[in-house]
C-alpha cells in the first residue's frame, strides 16, 4: 500500500529513502498532528494551553516526531532485514506466513522504540512553557520525574492502536477489494486509481476503529492524564467516558482522517523522489541491493 512497493534497492537506501519521504510528510502535515493531540488532552488542560494561532506554535514537538520516524525506519528495515535472513529457506525465499511474522516482529520492535518519542511530543504539545524544552531535554526531564520506566508510558495503548490499525485496514481492504473486483469484468485488473481509494477507505476505517485507544494513549502520555488515572488504561478509559462523553474519545478523528489523506498523497511522491535522489548508495564500490521482498513487505507502513 505504498509507493515503494515495488522497488528494490540496497537496505541503506531503502532507509534513507523512508526517512526522507517520513521526515517530509510531518513537515507538511504537523498542525494537523498538533490539533488531534490539543484536543485529546482534558478540557481544563485545553483551556490553559488556549488556542494556538498560525505561528511556530503549531509545530510544537514536530522535531521529537521527526527524529521517532527516523529512528523507527532504521529499526523496522533492520529488523526485517535480519529475521528475513534467519528465517529464508536455501533458496532465499520467505513464505507467507514466516513473511508474516516477521512482519509483525518488526512493527512491535517499531512501537517500543517509538514510544519515548511519543511521551516526550505529548509532553511538548501539553506544556505550558512558552518555550518547552527539546527532545533529549524532555526525555531527561521525564526520567527525572518518573525513572527511565516514564519514556515507555502508554506503552500497552501504543502497541495496541498499531496492531488494531494494521488488522483493521488489512481486513477492510480485503473486503472491499473483493467487492469491488465482483464489479471488474473477468480478465481485467482493477485500476490503480481505484486501488488507492480503497487503500484510503480502509486507512478511514482503521482511524475511527482506533480512535478510543489514541486518545487513551495520549491522556496516559500526559503528567495530569496518567496521575488521574494511577497508570490504569481501564480507569483512564473509564473516567473519559463518565466525566467526558463518548464523545470525547473520539476526539481528534478529521484531523487524524485528514492526515491520512494528505499523508498518503505525500509519501506517494516524495518517495519516488527521495529513492532517486538518494540512488548514490547503491552506486558506491560494493553495494549491494536487498531483495525485493524487504521493500514489499515494509510498503504497507
Amino acid at each position: 500500500m505504498s509507493a515503494h512497493a515495488s522497488q528494490d534497492g540496497s537496505l541503506t537506501r531503502l532507509m534513507a529513502a523512508g526517512i526522507l519521504a517520513g521526515t517530509a510528510e510531518i513537515g507538511l502535515t504537523y498542525p494537523l498532528e498538533y490539533h488531534k493531540v490539543r484536543s485529546q488532552l482534558p478540557t481544563a488542560l485545553i483551556d490553559k494551553i488556549g488556542r494556538p494561532a498560525l505561528t511556530l506554535k503549531l509545530f510544537r514537538g514536530c522535531g521529537t516526531m521527526m527524529l521517532g520516524n527516523g529512528t523507527k525506519t532504521v529499526v523496522r528495515f533492520v529488523t526485517y532485514d535480519f529475521l528475513s535472513k534467519q528465517i529464508a529457506d536455501e533458496n532465499g525465499q520467505i513464505s507467507a506466513p514466516k513473511s508474516l511474522a516477521a512482519g509483525l516482529l518488526a512493527g512491535f520492535m517499531e512501537s517500543t522504540v517509538l514510544v519515548p518519542f511519543e511521551v516526550a511530543k505529548i509532553r511538548q504539545i501539553s506544556s505550558l512553557a512558552t518555550s518547552p524544552p527539546g527532545t533529549f531535554a524532555t526525555f531527561k526531564r521525564i526520567v527525572q520525574l518518573h525513572g527511565p520506566l516514564g519514556l515507555l508510558y502508554g506503552f500497552f495503548p501504543t502497541l495496541l492502536r498499531q496492531g488494531a490499525a494494521s488488522a483493521v485496514r488489512f481486513t477492510a481492504y480485503n473486503s472491499l477489494r473483493q467487492m469491488a473486483d465482483g464489479f471488474v469484468t473477468p480478465g481485467d485488473r482493477l485500476s490503480p486509481a481505484w486501488a488507492t481509494g480503497l487503500e484510503l477507505l480502509a486507512s478511514y476505517a482503521a482511524v475511527i476503529t482506533t480512535m478510543p485507544i489514541d486518545v487513551v494513549k495520549t491522556r496516559m502520555q500526559t503528567l495530569s492524564g496518567r496521575e488521574a488515572a494511577r497508570g490504569n488504561n481501564l480507569l483512564c478509559t473509564y473516567q473519559i467516558f463518565t466525566t467526558e462523553g463518548l464523545r470525547k474519545l473520539f476526539s481528534g478523528m478529521m484531523p487524524r482522517l485528514l492526515r491520512v489523506t494528505i499523508s498518503s498523497m505525500v509519501m506517494f511522491s516524495f518517495y519516488e523522489v527521495a529513492f532517486k535522489a538518494v540512488s548514490f548508495i547503491d552506486e558506491r564500490p560494493g553495494a549491494t541491493n536487498s531483495k525485493s521482498q524487504i521493500s514489499k513487505s515494509l510498503a504497507a507502513k
